[in-house]
């Protein structure tokens, strides 16, 4: 279906999920790129329609498509080089937060994380170590934001996200399981490398301004920090859980 108006309801809608209000209310988010939504289709994403500039050459198979005029394709997209590709995924219900009873696993937690390409940043490299999950916390940044989406680089579609409430009820089941709670803090007495990640533990990783909050200091079972020898104060949040992940994950090779 060809569309030239900037007036279509399906211009309209779409629209509408650049907003977090509008996201929540259809229960839908955002991708953008040939490369994500190639990979949402093969990841087996719930794909509503794909949208295309007039003239790009995309063929799908058993999703509704509309190629937009450049004009109206131009009135949706939020990046310089979007390659006049669009589509449009459901959410769906939440994943039920289920913690096998024995064996290894390990999860990020996300305590508050605000800044899009931090929080896409992580989810992308626990999708790369292998983590079992991502967990957010209630005062993270939307992960359906188009640009944390961006940022995952299709990892959004690859590992499991959990949404914490405000009583931690996901942090006590853990704890229930027998998980470990290791925060980052710059007040960690134990240093990264002398940290045995072989059990089952979760990482909290905190806000890129306050770090984490008082009341996940004291649930956790462990302040953890990285080495820091030049004068930085501190780690950039994407990249100080990268570094911890992947101490966790060397330990299990």
């Amino acid at each position: 279906m060809y569309i030239d108006s900037t007036s279509n309801k399906i211009v309209k809608h779409t629209k509408k999920l650049f907003e977090r209000s509008g996201r929540k209310e259809y229960g839908q988010f955002i991708i953008e790129g040939r490369r994500l939504v190639s990979d949402a289709i093969s990841a087996g994403a719930d794909i509503e329609y794909v949208i295309t500039e007039q003239g790009v050459d995309f063929p799908v198979t058993g999703i509704s498509c509309y190629e937009l005029s450049a004009k109206a394709f131009s009135s949706l997209k939020t990046t310089v080089n979007s390659q006049g590709i669009l589509g449009v995924v459901n959410m769906g219900e939440d994943k039920e937060f289920v913690i096998p009873d024995e064996g290894r696993c390990f999860y990020i937690y996300l305590d508050g994380i605000s800044d899009p390409g931090n929080m896409g940043t992580i989810i992308r490299t626990g999708d790369a170590c292998g983590a079992d999950g991502v967990i957010l916390s209630k005062n993270c940044v939307d992960v359906y934001n188009p640009k944390v989406v961006r940022s995952t680089m299709s990892g959004i579609f690859n590992i499991p996200l959990y949404f914490d409430d405000e009583d931690r009820s996901l942090v006590r089941k853990m704890q229930e399981k027998g998980i470990s709670i290791i925060s980052g803090s710059l007040d960690g007495q134990k240093s990264v490398y002398d940290v045995d990640f072989k059990g089952r533990c979760a990482v909290v990783i905190g806000n890129e301004a306050n770090g984490i909050t008082e009341q996940m200091l004291s649930m956790s079972d462990e302040l953890i920090k990285i080495p820091i020898l030049g004068k930085a104060e501190s780690l950039n949040a994407a990249v100080a859980c990268a570094v911890i992940s992947y101490e966790a994950l060397r330990q299990n090779l």
